[in-house]
């Protein structure tokens, strides 16, 4: 029974990322790939463009990679736990 609803879950998945490619294919969202790759840049003078802004690693920045680092020693346990028994 657990099999199953993991498959399922599996196969939902893979039908909506299907679906959202079809339609981006479809809607040619593909096309004007050397235009998009500017628009991020749209109406920056040239000094705004060298300038690089300072950057600043807030307390989510801190808690986000605790978290990254916790899974990695529960992974390296597990691993551990499985290939010494």
């Amino acid at each position: 029974m657990f099999v199953p609803v993991w498959i399922v879950f599996f196969l939902t998945g893979l039908a909506m990322a299907a679906a959202v490619l079809y339609w981006s294919v479809k809607t040619r969202q593909f096309d004007e790939q050397e235009r998009a790759k500017h628009l991020p840049f749209a109406g920056m003078a040239l000094e705004e463009l060298n300038e690089k802004p300072p950057v600043i690693f807030g307390r989510s920045f801190y808690g986000i990679l605790a978290i990254f680092f916790c899974g990695l020693i529960i992974i390296g346990i597990a691993v551990f736990a499985i290939f010494s028994a």
